[in-house]
């Protein structure tokens, strides 16, 4: 049997609070996303870290779900 490591909705969350993220794990994925971006325009030099945990996360599993908002951030412009 194959075991395959997958991010979920709560460990996305977790990884994003493990780097400063004020997200809490009740907040919807519509919820971090626009946290996530309100964050990273109030606070521009976080983006690093961020971007560093979304290349972290693309040799990984991750849902649909996580990858949407993954995608809306990068593609937001918020720099």
């Amino acid at each position: 049997m194959m075991i395959v490591d997958l991010i979920d909705e709560m460990d996305f969350k977790e990884k994003l609070i493990a780097i400063g993220v004020p997200v809490t794990t009740e907040k919807s994925l519509d919820g971090v996303r626009e946290t996530l971006l309100s964050w990273l325009q109030d606070c521009p030099e976080q983006r690093p870290f961020v971007d560093a945990l979304f290349v972290e996360m693309q040799d990984t599993n991750v849902l649909p779900e996580v990858s949407a908002v993954i995608e809306a951030v990068c593609t937001c412009g918020v720099t």
